[in-house]
């Protein structure tokens, strides 16, 4: 296989991936309303200021505020004040929020835990040592931002 091809098939594979994991990820909607599981998720570390949240989930500024509507609706998040700046507004997961994002967790857990059986756990390491490899290459190839490479986890 030529490599023009072989980099035709991994778009490809990446895009059929890409569409894999949004069905997967679709299950977890189930226990998530509107599909916020990443905002759960990152509310789940610790509360956090309403202006860090479109930073911290990547998300524009309008969906963020729309997203956390939601949530508060339905009663799986709230607002608080900072108590180390009252002109700050902290959001935070309530004790329901918290449960579901326990139980969508776990839902997705569940379906990759049958995902790595059937693929055999001594194949999804290597498979898992690719992707960090794969991904230092590409992080190399990257042109610097601003005299800085970027960081690694």
């Amino acid at each position: 296989m030529d490599q023009s091809q072989a980099i035709s098939e991994l778009f490809e594979l990446l895009w059929q991936m890409r569409k894999t994991m949004h069905s997967a990820m679709q299950q977890v909607e189930i226990r998530c309303p509107q599909g916020q599981f990443f905002m759960l998720e990152r509310l789940h570390l610790a509360a956090v200021p309403v202006s860090a949240l479109a930073e911290q989930t990547r998300m524009l500024p309008a969906a963020v505020s729309r997203s956390l509507r939601q949530l508060e609706d339905a009663g799986l998040a709230e607002r608080i004040p900072d108590p180390e700046d009252h002109r700050r507004t902290l959001v935070r997961l309530t004790p329901a929020g918290e449960a579901t994002r326990r139980a969508a967790e776990e839902l997705l857990r569940d379906y990759m835990q049958r995902v790595i059986r059937r693929m055999g756990e001594a194949e999804f390491a290597a498979l898992l040592d690719s992707w960090r490899r794969w991904d230092a290459v590409m992080r190399r190839e990257l042109p610097e931002r601003s005299g800085a490479s970027l960081p690694t986890c």
